[in-house]
């Protein structure tokens, strides 16, 4: 089924269902068939009124994150979440679904530089995040999918993948080597230094592991404010937890002209006893 909403493109199948904002290109929605529970974390509180950035789903920071000195002129975490997308393709049958949605950003950025979504459900989510230099000359970026996972509490949550990588805390700028399995306690905003391997989400409360597999991307950044920010109702800071493929800090991009580089992940949900 394909369906339209306000702004948002709905598509669902026998194997899932989804949800699709124009605005910002954000997955806000990704439910498999037989998930009680969305895949993906969205704040009740969202205006969705096309000038906030939506907190939750997979928002894109593109091609600046966060409030680093690298394309310091562009807003906070880019403008991809900021900016309307085009829907180039839809595709929806018994057994798949595909969506496909560009970037040409506004002459206001001066960035000559295209980005393309894809995004494919089968039995499991294959999301990317293609950029093209159409300028002449190199340009240097860094990019993240943001992506916002629900779980049943972050104090219950343990992240596999990363023991023994180095992180820089990005709330105190030390750096840090991770020692075994990571528990989050409290704030944490952290990016795991060249880090290409998988990461594996253990939620005993939802009774699912969540496997997200990445390409392209030198960087993990792990993140949960500890608190509720404006687009959350009490408590839901405890729902989510922010595991994003990027290439930010020293691993930014540089394309020459021509050039296209290809962010992407895979998302798996296993329920307990099953992986």
């Amino acid at each position: 089924m394909i369906a339209k909403d306000d702004g948002f493109i709905i598509l669902s199948n026998q194997q899932a269902e989804c949800k699709i904002s124009l605005w910002s290109g954000n997955l806000v929605s990704y439910r498999p068939k037989g998930e009680k529970e969305d895949v993906f974390w969205l704040g009740d509180f969202n205006k969705f009124d096309n000038v906030q950035a939506i907190r939750g789903g997979i928002p894109v920071c593109w091609p600046r994150f966060a409030e680093e000195k690298l394309n310091a002129y562009l807003p906070r975490h880019g403008f991809a979440r900021l900016s309307d997308w085009c829907l180039k393709r839809v595709f929806v049958d018994e057994t798949k679904i595909e969506a496909e949605l560009a970037l040409v950003p506004d002459m206001k950025y001066n960035v000559d530089m295209i980005a393309n979504l894809s995004i494919k459900i089968t039995d499991k989510l294959e999301y990317s995040l293609e950029t093209i230099n159409n300028g002449n000359a190199e340009f240097s970026f860094s990019e993240a999918l943001h992506a916002y996972f629900n779980v049943g509490s972050i104090d219950d949550v343990e992240i596999k993948g990363l023991d023994g990588y180095k992180y820089r805390n990005s709330l105190d700028g030390n750096v840090y080597v991770q020692d075994g399995h990571l528990r989050i306690k409290g704030e944490f905003d952290a990016a795991f230094l060249n880090h290409r391997g998988d990461v594996e989400i253990v939620d005993p409360v939802l009774e699912r592991t969540i496997l997200i597999t990445k390409n392209g991307s030198n960087t993990t950044v792990v993140w949960n404010p500890n608190k509720d920010l404006a687009e959350m109702s009490e408590g839901q800071d405890k729902r989510f937890v922010c595991v994003e493929p990027a290439n930010q800090g020293d691993a930014f991009i540089t394309l020459q002209p021509n050039e296209r580089h290809k962010i992407a992940m895979t998302v798996q949900i296993f329920p307990d006893g099953d992986k």
